[in-house]
């Protein structure tokens, strides 16, 4: 990933975000890497901040504000950030491994989504 990143925290969750895209959530306790979290592959709208209900533009992210995410239909709003950071290069790296393994898989017969099929 060369494009700007920015690591945005929450007290629970970190959002890795390139450009306006969410490309990785990782939970800030365990450092797992959330594949399924519903803002992963999210386009980020803005932010609100508590009077807010419309979400402004992020041009500037600041602690206390919500990020305001879209992602298939609907409007996700992540708790107040408590720190943005740069990312490290090797959180970059490591968050490229997981897309990369998630969207392309070494055997083209394999991959790293399952559908639960009944």
């Amino acid at each position: 990933m060369t494009a700007p990143c920015l690591l945005y925290l929450t007290h629970r969750s970190e959002y890795l975000v390139l450009r306006d895209l969410c490309v990785g959530v990782r939970d800030r306790g365990s450092g797992e890497w959330l594949t399924l979290h519903a803002a992963a592959c999210s386009q980020l709208l803005g932010t609100l901040t508590a009077a807010d209900a419309r979400p402004l533009p992020a041009a500037r992210v600041r602690v206390g504000e919500r990020l305001c995410l879209y992602a298939v239909a609907r409007r996700i709003v992540t708790g107040p950030v408590v720190a943005v950071e740069q990312p490290l290069p090797s959180l970059l790296s490591e968050a490229d491994r997981r897309w990369q393994t998630l969207f392309q898989p070494s055997d083209p017969r394999h991959s790293a989504i399952t559908l639960a099929i009944k």
